[in-house]
């Protein structure tokens, strides 16, 4: 995964499992931008966008 500030890659540096999705905290691999982010990804049979983002953002109050 590429960083969304410098677009260089990423590692992943902590990954947390949950029912039905999984989140991972990255760091960037740029020492100049060492930006850190986290990416939730979830298994979907189905493509409406807009039920998609509601579940993820129904799941992320979850996890603060």
């Amino acid at each position: 995964m590429r960083c969304p500030k410098c677009g260089e890659k990423s590692k992943v540096t902590k990954t947390i499992y949950k029912k039905e999705f999984t989140i991972r905290y990255r760091t960037c691999n740029n020492n100049k931008c060492k930006n850190r982010f986290k990416t939730m990804e979830q298994i979907s049979t189905d493509w409406v966008y807009k039920s998609i983002v509601m579940r993820m953002k129904d799941m992320l109050k979850d996890v603060k």
